[in-house]
């Protein structure tokens, strides 16, 4: 009986061990996450239907489809399911006291993250929308900008809510902060190669060497092709951390509580 009662004990035990990884790997989702375009109803009004399908907003009813295709994708990122936005008209980041070289323009993996925030492509424009089971189609695709005029085809309609024609309408909340637009003066340097010590002593060095050319120190923070710093550099848009447990919050790789982010490259 003893060996039975054994037998039985442990695929229990396995199984509930298997719920705890599955539970606790929850927590660092992309689903139902601010990246997660699919789930903005849940989020707004823990509803499956509501404003933001259909007449607002086309739901592909994937979290993924939104920048990634399984087939046929563009080659800008992995499977990437989005234009990019072009390479002109961008006004960077710059400062007297900045010893690095500055950029012209985004370029790499940030152009990725910048066809949704700098509003010029449309958040729900894919290239490849999903063909297998039924979806949502507004019809109008909307954009991250900050003009909120009515008939317009940005987000700011509603999600600007000091200027937006209809701010903050069935309780839309105020998204202005990520629309960064063309004008990168007054956000973090990016798209611009690592300092190394000979430009600037005050940069901590990065060890370990990354196959596509870039560097990453311990606690995940990296360069990439070229050694370039990018948007991904400190944000890690696959792992959430939205009610800030882990100090992550906004999907930052490492936390930046007491300024450790910022310390991990900065000298201060």
């Amino acid at each position: 009986m003893k060996k039975k009662g054994l037998k039985i004990a442990l695929p229990l035990s396995m199984a509930a061990l298997l719920l705890l990884l599955a539970v606790s790997a929850k927590g660092g989702s992309i689903v139902r996450s601010r990246h997660d375009l699919s789930s903005l109803n849940w989020r707004g009004y823990q509803s499956e239907t509501g404003p933001m399908q259909g007449g607002t907003f086309s739901d592909y009813r994937e979290a993924c489809v939104y920048c990634h295709t399984p087939h046929n994708s563009s080659s800008a990122a992995p499977l990437w399911n989005r234009e990019l936005p072009k390479e002109r008209e961008y006004r960077m980041y710059s400062s007297p006291n900045f010893d690095s070289k500055t950029a012209k323009a985004p370029d790499g993996i940030s152009l990725a993250c910048l066809s949704c925030h700098d509003g010029t492509v449309a958040v729900d424009s894919v290239l490849k929308p999903p063909k297998f089971h039924a979806i949502v189609d507004a019809g109008v695709k909307h954009r991250m900008t900050l003009e909120g005029e009515p008939g317009t085809d940005s987000c700011s309609k509603c999600h600007n809510r000091s200027e937006g024609a209809y701010g903050g309408v069935s309780g839309a909340h105020d998204a202005t902060i990520r629309y960064f637009t063309k004008d990168l003066r007054d956000d973090h340097a990016f798209s611009m190669v690592y300092p190394s010590l000979d430009i600037d002593p005050q940069f901590n060095q990065p060890t370990i060497l990354k196959a596509d050319g870039g560097r990453m120190f311990a606690n995940g923070v990296q360069t990439f092709e070229g050694d370039k710093v990018q948007c991904a550099s400190c944000h890690d848009i696959h792992n959430p951390d939205e009610k800030n447990l882990e100090g992550r919050d906004p999907f930052l790789r490492t936390s930046n509580r007491g300024s450790a982010l910022c310390l991990t490259c900065h000298q201060k």
